[in-house]
């Protein structure tokens, strides 16, 4: 009997040791770091906090472990000695089991390489589609900024016009996206992102059209929180 209570403790410390991990471990490699610390963060109530955090000295591969309820952004940070912030942070989409991450000093946030998560994968392959919108934009206010150093008005109208044209073309691409894949995570994510200031009535139709499942998550609650407080702003 002694023995089997025994081996009843023993399992029980083993059960808490797994449960004080959570359900999301997080490992990588950061080549080419030499002396920094890495965190792993996450916004709560507007403000980041940190997860779980690893000096480094000498070994840049590290291993987070956290609990989320659901998948959702999180942020891998990089604090250098260089006094600069800039391109120091990476965002990904993180769902619970295991996930890997690999990037390097230099081009920390260009290099990033991430693996086991689905909902990361697709909203890499959005953000990868929309920036042939954003470069074009980009293009064109660089004309337009030339046009009217050169004092060509009718160039600069033109340039507005295609701006105009890019841009709804841009609001058009992600409220289909919305509509068509309601059944994932990224999509009220990337709504209340990227279109937030759409019109009211397409924000609506968007969260009416999610699934129960989204429509309950975080980012489609944050979504519908969205919609309400622009109805009562336009209601004032």
């Amino acid at each position: 009997m002694r023995k089997f209570i025994g081996i009843l403790i023993v399992l029980g410390f083993i059960a808490c040791g797994k449960e004080t991990k959570g359900n999301l471990t997080i490992t990588g490699n950061v080549d080419g770091l030499k002396e920094g610390t890495l965190f792993l963060q996450k916004v709560q109530d507007t403000s980041l906090i940190t997860l779980d955090s690893m000096v480094v000295n000498g070994d840049a591969h590290f291993t987070f472990h956290t609990t989320i309820e659901e998948p959702q952004i999180l942020y891998l940070y990089l604090s250098k000695k260089d006094y600069n912030e800039l391109n120091d942070r990476i965002d990904f989409f993180a769902e619970p089991g295991e996930m890997t991450i690999h990037t390097t000093l230099r081009r920390f946030v260009n290099d990033v390489q991430i693996t086991g998560s689905q909902n990361n994968q697709d909203l890499k392959s959005f953000k990868e589609f929309m920036t042939k919108y954003n470069t074009k934009e980009l293009m064109l206010l660089r004309d337009g900024m030339n046009a009217q150093k050169e004092a060509d008005t009718k160039k600069v109208n033109e340039i507005n016009d295609q701006i105009a044209h890019y841009s709804k073309s841009r609001m058009r691409y992600i409220l289909n996206y919305a509509f068509t894949n309601n059944d994932k995570e990224i999509t009220p994510y990337i709504v209340t992102t990227e279109t937030y200031d759409a019109n009211i009535r397409f924000l609506d139709t968007i969260y009416g059209q999610l699934t129960p499942r989204i429509a309950e998550s975080k980012y489609g609650k944050e979504l519908k929180e969205l919609i309400e407080k622009r109805k009562s702003e336009d209601a004032q």
